[in-house]
């Protein structure tokens, strides 16, 4: 009885290489259709935290305040007597207060005394959501 020799394939291929590239193209297609969140906050600021629903991250002028004490307005340093010149000169009407979770109110509302010198009423404080 004569039995059938099959003939060796010249290539070992266990059908991988299409998983490989379906993963890639997965890997590509979420990365690039993920939310990709502007970084507004420095790194030498820690955040307080509170119960936020919302923030709306459109441009404004923002005011950080470090652990320090030092004022930067949109990644200048610049100190307390120079920020009324700076809104005077912008025309800004709208602003917002990022600092540090270790000042003190009264480190804050020296800030918010310039900010109601010039006559601005849109003032947000920028914090962490309530980890809890």
């Amino acid at each position: 009885m004569k039995l059938v020799t099959r003939k060796k394939r010249e290539y070992d291929d266990d059908g991988l290489l299409p998983l490989v590239n379906i993963i890639f193209l997965l890997l590509i297609f979420f990365m690039i259709a993920g939310v990709i969140e502007k970084r507004i906050v420095k790194d030498d600021i820690d955040l307080p935290s509170a119960e936020l629903n919302r923030f709306e991250n459109k441009e404004v002028t923002k005011i950080f305040i470090n652990k320090s004490n030092i004022f930067s307005i949109n990644n200048k340093i610049t100190n307390i007597s120079e920020i009324s010149a700076y809104l005077k000169s912008n025309k800004i009407n709208e602003v917002v207060i990022i600092a540090d979770k270790s000042l003190y109110i009264n480190d804050v509302n020296i800030l918010l005394t310039k900010l109601h010198e010039n006559n601005i009423k849109n003032i947000k404080l920028l914090s962490n959501r309530n980890a809890n």
